[in-house]
């Protein structure tokens, strides 16, 4: 395999993983919850993308309003699950907002075979290749690379850089506290769980546009919550290198021995951080500080 090639199907990977764990970091760091339903969200929002695009009349402009409305069912699902955890006690056990997840995971499921059969269909991109130093790649894994890096980029920087990402983490850290100092906790608190329905949704888009749309291919939205867990749960830097560290060994494996061995990398990966550093790849709690 050509070096390029494979660096590109690694980053392609890495920017999906990437894009899940960020959607799992976000939920978990702002209501300790984790989104197990992250891969339901992502593939059950590329089906509707799908059948709208193909609705309206698979242009370019139909591109757009399916896309809006896949983001649309993701902000939807998003806000339910919050109006869903809300409704759980404040000084209740954390697990019961997880065990919500999972169960707003099954109705997804079921909703994916129910509207669409669970079936296995391609999403209409254009799969051409364009060759760069005697490599053929693949036109839609290049923009996902470029696409997926610019959205990350994006939202370190307003996580981090902006007064609404602050405001974010103050919720986070304290919630009492920042409720105190004039923060509308419940509203970032419901925008936390849009965004990262949202950030879901695009996760999916991607990993179905290298492979296809598929009830099963929720699995990949695992690989995400791996990512997550691996950076620390609570730590976006932290989460994009596990899904640096995720691609490279299933890409590597699928390479040197069998890519039906690949799939047990996120395990393996998973169980060896565990065992030999429990607190993730970031190795810190983050903290926030008024100076």
């Amino acid at each position: 395999m050509n070096v390029l090639s494979f660096l590109l199907d690694l980053l392609s990977s890495a920017v999906t993983y990437a894009l899940f764990g960020l959607a799992v970091v976000l939920a978990y760091r702002t209501s300790r919850v984790l989104m197990f339903c992250v891969g339901e969200i992502g593939m059950a929002s590329a089906y509707v993308l799908r059948s709208v695009w193909l609705w309206v009349d698979g242009t370019v402009g139909g591109f757009v309003l399916a896309a809006a409305a896949a983001l649309g069912f993701a902000a939807l699902a998003g806000w339910i699950l919050y109006a869903l955890l809300r409704r759980l006690p404040s000084g209740g056990d954390r697990f019961l907002g997880t065990v919500v997840t999972i169960a707003v995971s099954i109705f997804l499921d079921g909703l994916m075979s129910a509207v669409w059969g669970g079936e296995t269909v391609p999403l209409p991109f254009p799969h051409g290749t364009v060759t760069i130093d005697g490599a053929s790649l693949s036109i839609v894994s290049l923009g996902i690379v470029v696409a997926g890096s610019v959205l990350l980029t994006g939202l370190l920087l307003a996580f981090y850089r902006t007064r609404a990402g602050i405001e974010l983490q103050a919720v986070a850290g304290n919630w009492q506290l920042a409720v105190l100092n004039g923060i509308p906790a419940a509203r970032w608190l419901a925008a936390a769980w849009i965004i990262a329905a949202m950030v879901g949704a695009v996760a999916g888009v991607s990993s179905a546009a290298v492979s296809a749309v598929s009830a099963s291919g929720v699995a990949v939205g695992f690989s995400g919550i791996v990512a997550a867990i691996m950076g620390g749960l609570t730590s976006p830097a932290g989460a994009i290198a596990g899904a640096l560290v995720l691609a490279a060994g299933e890409n590597v494996t699928s390479l040197y021995f069998d890519a039906r061995y690949s799939v047990a990398v996120p395990v393996v990966l998973l169980v060896l951080l565990l065992a030999l550093r429990p607190s993730g790849l970031s190795g810190r709690t983050e903290r926030i500080s008024r100076t």
